[in-house]
């Protein structure tokens, strides 16, 4: 709105400028006058110096006045710039904070699930702790009997080894059948 206000004044101030060099110029008298009315008689050179001034000033209105308008215009653009990059960087301290609060979150899951695994293992050790001791036991245990079994062969009637017996049908098989 201000920018407008300076852009009428400067407008205005022209105008008024301009009425004036042209009805000054027309008397040519070395009279400066506006609307009719001789408002300063300085001579001929004083008044074109005095017209010039008054040019001069007209043209630094302008160029105040769009300087001004073009100022405020870079302020606003800037201003919604610096809005959006601070909503940009609001966004993204808002995307870290909840991001912390998920790792957090996320490694007191793991450091759960890791104490699982680690009972889990624990708990499967000494589950093979016991099956070491149990096939130890019963190796013993068959160690015995082989032994006890060893001393009873010379007692009892001697069987062939099943894996030796197996072993010497196949072989008469295949040397009987000439097409195997």
């Amino acid at each position: 709105m201000a920018g407008i206000i300076a852009i009428v004044l400067a407008t205005l101030w022209t105008a008024f400028v301009v009425e004036t060099i042209i009805e000054s110029a027309r008397a040519f008298g070395g009279s400066i006058i506006f609307l009719g009315r001789t408002l300063l008689t300085p001579g001929i050179r004083p008044g074109v110096l005095i017209l010039c001034g008054l040019a001069a000033t007209a043209g630094l209105a302008w160029a105040a006045a769009l300087a001004y308008e073009r100022g405020r215009r870079l302020e606003r653009r800037m201003a919604a710039e610096l809005d959006a990059r601070y909503q940009e960087m609001t966004t993204q301290a808002a995307g870290d904070v909840a991001r912390a609060g998920l790792l957090s979150w996320r490694v007191s899951e793991l450091r759960t699930s890791m104490d699982d695994l680690i009972a889990n293992r624990d708990r499967i050790q000494a589950e093979m702790e016991l099956a070491r001791r149990r096939t130890s036991e019963l190796r013993a245990l068959a160690d015995d009997y082989t032994r006890s079994l060893t001393k009873l062969q010379d007692r009892l009637i001697r069987l062939p080894d099943v894996e030796d017996e197996l072993t010497r049908r196949r072989s008469d098989r295949q040397a009987s059948d000439p097409a195997g």
